[in-house]
């Protein structure tokens, strides 16, 4: 899987620019048991938390506190909303946090008393599927190539990337002295997202969680499933005069241009509002900010290179250029649930 790739001038450096919430105090590598009755269940976004009350394996006692999917990411992977409820005798398994004495994970796995496997973060497998609860198995839909870059989208990162991450190094960012500035103070509890708020462009393109492209004769929509909110869907304007009048916002107002015969689709972005850590995790953006993506059709319609080239003189001595895949997948309903910041701070509670 193709970690997300920044560019410096000519020196290719592997950096996870755009970290989703950060589980670095979760030990991966380990897995504990507690068996016990649900107590609490939070069905909300961006990432579900579920309370149990029980004994590991060793005989400790207590309430553990641990963390699913977001709420279409477990609908996703066979949950549904009372699949686990207050109440319900559960088996659960859970990479733990690194200090013993916080009592909380990252959920793997859920099995009902009737022998019924839950699992957030993947398929269940066949072993753990009872068709009394979920019906015949179904037949995975037929992913269809595109042929004009519409379609269902998915951004192409592990899991392991999706959820741990460390500080940046900003060093491998071509700040100028502004931007070096302001990454004195860096601070990881000030990211936007902790408030259910959006970072916008270049963040949007290369995160997880899905992407629906619809292709119009003179523009493009991009709906984004689990949006923070409605404004982080885009548009693309096919025919520039259709921007013209368009206010400046997070994700800006783009235009966009095909060239080599249609494969390649030329995003030009501006118009963008300040915007807090807008260029990436620790640095800020401001309305001179300039935004091109290139989207690149390959494997027969059914991959999309993206190379994204970020500038701003405000905070950046030289263009910030990032890559990534977006991989086609099967068209199927989108789910919407706003997000809540209490939920959205939840894990910090334990770090």
């Amino acid at each position: 899987m193709l970690r997300l790739t920044c560019l410096l001038v000519l020196s290719f450096i592997h950096l996870d620019c755009f970290a989703h919430h950060s589980r670095a105090t979760v030990d991966l590598k380990r897995k504990v048991e507690v068996k016990g009755e649900v107590v609490r269940v939070k069905w909300r976004n961006p990432h579900i938390f579920i309370n149990l009350e029980g004994v590991d394996a060793e005989g400790n006692s207590g309430t553990w506190v641990l963390e699913g999917h977001s709420v279409s990411g477990m609908l996703n992977h066979g949950w549904k909303e009372d699949s686990i409820q207050v109440g319900t005798r559960v088996t659960a398994v859970f990479s733990p946090n690194r200090n013993p004495a916080k009592k909380n994970g990252l959920i793997d796995h859920f099995t009902r008393a009737d022998g019924i496997s839950f699992y957030p973060f993947r398929t269940p497998p066949p072993e753990a599927v009872s068709l009394s609860d979920l019906g015949k198995p179904k037949i995975p839909p037929l992913v269809q190539p595109s042929s004009d870059f519409s379609g269902n989208w998915a951004y192409v990162r592990s899991l392991r990337s999706v959820l741990v991450s460390s500080a940046p190094n900003f060093d491998n960012y071509p700040l100028n002295v502004e931007g070096k500035r302001m990454v004195k103070n860096y601070d990881p509890l000030d990211d936007p997202e902790f408030n259910c708020q959006s970072r916008g462009i270049p963040n949007l393109p290369l995160y997880v969680y899905g992407y629906r492209w619809t292709r119009y004769p003179d523009r493009i929509e991009i709906e984004k499933e689990q949006a923070i909110t409605p404004a982080e869907n885009r548009t693309i304007y096919l025919d520039a005069r259709l921007a013209k009048d368009k206010q400046p916002s997070k994700v800006g107002v783009s235009t966009g241009h095909f060239e080599d015969k249609g494969g390649v689709l030329v995003v030009n972005t501006s118009r963008f509002i300040p915007t807090t850590w807008g260029i990436a995790e620790g640095v800020d953006s401001s309305a001179e900010k300039r935004v091109i993506e290139r989207y690149r059709m390959t494997n027969q319609g059914m991959r999309m290179q993206i190379s994204i080239q970020v500038d701003d003189p405000r905070f950046l001595a030289a263009p910030l250029m990032l890559y990534g895949v977006y991989d086609k997948r099967a068209d199927r309903a989108f789910v919407h649930s706003p997000c809540d910041p209490e939920t959205a701070r939840e894990h910090l509670k334990y770090e």
